[in-house]
């Protein structure tokens, strides 16, 4: 099947379900490269079934789903996947494993200092708060760099004001390197992603 500029990812009449139960239906998507694209909704409308769906994780119920076969994924989903008897350092080359992503121990350790994370680096999770522990997990995204596709789940949650803006930046710099992403999130997003679309996942959107 040909799509006319199918960008990265594109999905036609997209029927979704949760445990054998339709949770949403999707006319049309389409995320070009370059892009961002902001999944809204109340809980249980779907963001984190879409995710899966776009990911590959879960199959479609009905309709249409085209990935470029050629463009890598990263999905990174809410569970951190973080283990607490782990340094902090091992963590992320666990997390760097678990995605198939061959790293270098200089690469491990530019992530962890653009992450503000090089001075725990040894420090073992459990003794991390929860927004630090989402540094650790988002700091996979610098390692995957070279994957034009990213699908993020609620990525944005416990981050502090300096967490968010580091967030902020991997999102923009992927968007200036002509990749693409998808996340989820329940809070305002940083004023520094902009512009981003939006798709509300409820019936219509709050006025």
């Amino acid at each position: 099947m040909t799509f006319e500029s199918p960008g990265l990812v594109y999905a036609e009449n997209l029927g979704c379900e949760r445990g054998g139960r339709r949770v949403l239906t999707l006319a049309q998507l389409t995320l070009q490269r370059g892009t961002g694209l902001w999944l809204r909704g109340r809980n249980g409308s779907g963001k984190t079934t879409l995710l899966r769906t776009l990911a590959g994780l879960s199959e479609p119920a009905t309709g249409t789903l085209w990935r470029d076969e050629d463009a890598q994924l990263l999905y990174v989903g809410h569970s951190l996947a973080v283990k607490d008897d782990l340094s902090v350092a091992d963590n992320l080359q666990c997390l760097a494993d678990i995605a198939a992503l061959e790293v270098r121990p200089r690469a491990i350790q530019g992530a962890l200092m653009r992450w503000q994370l090089w001075e725990r680096r040894h420090q073992p999770a459990r003794r991390l708060s929860q927004g630090l522990r989402r540094r650790v997990s988002l700091a996979r995204l610098d390692l995957a760099a070279g994957r034009p596709l990213w699908l993020l789940d609620e990525p944005f949650d416990a981050l502090d004001d300096e967490g968010q803006g580091l967030l902020a930046h991997a999102l923009m710099g992927h968007r200036l390197r002509r990749g693409a992403w998808a996340l989820s999130s329940h809070q305002g997003l940083p004023a520094e992603v902009n512009p981003v679309r939006t798709l509300w996942l409820d019936e219509k959107a709050p006025a």
